[in-house]
């Protein structure tokens, strides 16, 4: 029973997480898609994105998962009182951070356009650099959002912070329609960028007195040591991470007008199953691996790693075959329309279908890192990820010279596999933990040798009825939930549960 119960709390848990951050990445989508449908592959779409993403960038290299990585195994340690007093602790210590941060950064931004965005002529620079005053702000809100995010997953309230991301979009596409075409469009946009933080934070503040955090709780002016430790290393894990399409992107624009575009619109396709899918993994399971090894029940932490191995492959391989057979049709759905031409489509499908490839790699490497993480051990994806950076930075530059935008891609995926490998590696030296033993191996196994034959009926269909975009994206919609559901059958342990679950109930 408590296993059963387990696995409910874990699956609401997931369901929350998932629909919160498809919403939001799904408007999120819209947006792109809106820039792309005006501006096309153009000079003006680098500037435009450059100006829009880069806060994104920033925030991911200076926090990605690192606060909740620290503060929840943190959280878990402690009666309610001082996980109250831990929050605001780390309120006052991260918001005063950002707010120095931001400052510098501002006053560097001509620095940092030039870092970034290596390839822009002067107009476009100095674009770039006047909108840098107002969108860098956006740093210290998202920060204190990340601090407030995990104290309310470690009490296991997934679902406000899940809805951030939609809070925050909904926003910008609300700036975007009404200001994008006015004289000060970008500007005004900026602005909203700021308010969409805000609101964010908001959501998550007014959730906070329900476990007693404005009742008289003293912060005090103690600082953990090793709870500092841990984040910077974690920091400088999801950092090095998350500076690798950073570059990539930066290398992109040496192509010519267009290059940063172009690889921006490729990596939007994969981000967002990356997103809403397979990041859903470790955010779900941290919180729970976490109190499994504080309390000594190390099997069951381990157990719950290998099943989210499991799911990120399955979810990863869908859709891989998915875009290896219909990757054209599915990119023309999205971008094909407005100023983008068919030879632009075609080359951002073919970027996307390649870098597919990286998922599996992506998004062990971060449940991997959870685990460590519910070790309290966050220099185990420090290392992993400054040994990808080693191999990632000659290798990218070889690569975009010889072979362009293809290459940059190429040296993604060979990058997050690296990553994978050797986090794998370091988990069994230093905890003994071995996720990819032989049984999970045989599962992966199962999977990948049932699923392209649950694909070829879909594939077959669309070619015969020749079916036009309307019926490819429901034939392939049908598939991917098809071949999920195959993967689930193909393991034993699941496919005696979904039969459980199918079979009528005796009282029905």
């Amino acid at each position: 029973m408590e296993s059963k119960s387990v696995f409910r709390q874990l699956l609401s848990a997931g369901l929350w997480v998932s629909g919160g951050v498809l919403l939001g990445r799904m408007a999120g989508f819209v947006r792109e898609i809106a820039i792309a449908s005006q501006f096309g592959v153009s000079e003006d779409a680098d500037v435009v994105l450059f100006a829009l993403t880069l806060p994104d960038f920033l925030i991911s290299i200076l926090l990605g998962g690192a606060l909740a990585a620290a503060l929840i195994p943190q959280y878990q340690s402690h009666a309610q009182k001082e996980k109250n007093a831990l929050l605001l602790q780390s309120a006052a210590v991260v918001g005063l951070t950002f707010v120095v941060l931001a400052l510098g950064l501002i006053a560097a931004a001509e620095f940092v356009v030039a870092v970034f965005a290596p390839g822009f002529e002067a107009e476009a620079a100095r674009k770039g650099e006047s909108l840098l005053a107002i969108v860098l702000w956006l740093l210290p809100l998202t920060a204190l959002a990340g601090v407030t995010t995990g104290f309310l997953q470690a009490q296991g309230h997934f679902a406000v912070p899940a809805l951030g991301t939609l809070i925050f979009n909904l926003t910008l596409i609300g700036a975007l329609w009404g200001f994008l075409d006015g004289p000060n469009g970008l500007v005004l946009f900026a602005g909203a960028m700021i308010v969409g933080g805000l609101l964010r934070l908001l959501s998550q503040v007014l959730c906070l007195p329900k476990y007693g955090v404005m009742q008289g709780t003293a912060p005090g002016w103690w600082i953990d040591k090793g709870l500092l430790l841990r984040y910077g290393q974690a920091l400088g894990a999801g950092s090095l991470l998350f500076l690798l399409p950073v570059i990539a992107r930066a290398l992109a624009s040496l192509e010519g007008p267009g290059g940063f575009a172009t690889l921006n619109y490729a990596t939007k396709l994969i981000d967002l199953p990356m997103g809403v899918g397979l990041g859903v993994f470790s955010v779900v399971l941290l919180p729970k691996m976490s109190e499994c090894f504080i309390q000594g029940r190390d099997e069951e932490g381990v157990s719950l790693a290998r099943n989210g191995v499991l799911g990120i492959f399955a979810i990863s391989y869908t859709l891989i075959l998915i875009f290896a057979w219909w990757g054209d049709a599915l990119t023309e759905i999205v971008y094909g329309w407005g100023a983008m031409s068919e030879q632009d489509t075609k080359e951002i499908a073919f970027l996307a279908v390649l870098g597919m490839t990286l998922l599996p790699a992506q998004g062990a490497a971060t449940l991997l890192a959870a685990t460590a993480n519910a070790r309290k051990d966050t220099a185990l994806a420090f290392r992993a990820s400054v040994g990808g950076l080693v191999v990632f930075l000659p290798v990218a530059w070889f690569a975009a010279s010889a072979f362009g935008l293809t290459g940059i891609v190429a040296s993604l995926i060979l990058t997050y596999w690296v990553v994978m490998g050797y986090q794998s590696i370091l988990l069994k030296k230093r905890h003994g933990i071995h996720l990819l033993d032989g049984p999970l191996a045989l599962d992966l196994l199962r999977i990948g040798l049932v699923c392209p034959l649950a694909l070829a009926p879909f594939a077959l269909a669309t070619t015969a009825l020749e079916s036009g975009l309307p019926g490819i994206l429901l034939f392939a919609s049908l598939a991917g939930v098809t071949l999920l559901f195959v993967s689930g059958a193909a393991i034993p342990r699941y496919r005696e549960y979904l039969i459980n679950r199918l079979r009528p109930r005796p009282d029905a």
